[in-house]
């Protein structure tokens, strides 16, 4: 899906196929590299699951846009949130909970870093930032 429709197209795919929460949309249309766009698509999907699953949210907004010579990637939702502290700890071997650990590791695997900021009652927003390499000129 991501080679016909690139990462904008497949988020805008997977936001419409969580009908269980209204999720809108800010996709900027840029071509990343494969295996960069495979994770980012992988953490959207992991994001959604988890709004679906734990969040209790009635909406939620997807972002991604590349600025700066990095690509960002921001999901918010308006659900229940959550104790960071309790939930994440320091480090990627400091997380609890498959769902997060994964977009952790996942977003590490391509040179990114995944920040979550949530607190009870408040909802939950997270982001993936991922800094672009320029081509080797050889």
């Amino acid at each position: 899906m991501l080679d016909d429709l690139g990462l904008a197209g497949g988020l805008a795919s997977l936001a419409r196929s969580t009908p269980q929460v209204e999720t809108e949309v800010d996709l900027a249309d840029h071509r990343l590299p494969e295996h960069v766009e495979i994770a980012l698509y992988r953490i959207a999907q992991e994001c959604l699951q988890n709004i679906v699953k734990h969040a209790r949210a009635s909406s939620a907004t997807l972002r991604f846009d590349v600025r700066d010579g990095a690509a960002r990637l921001e999901a918010t939702d308006d659900g229940v949130g959550f104790d960071t502290a309790a939930t994440v700890e320091s480090g990627h071997d400091g997380v609890r909970g498959y769902g997060l650990q994964s977009m952790v590791e996942r977003a590490e695997l391509v040179g990114g870093h995944l920040e979550v900021r949530s607190r009870p009652g408040a909802g939950t927003t997270l982001t993936v930032t991922v800094p672009l390499r320029a081509p080797d000129p050889e």
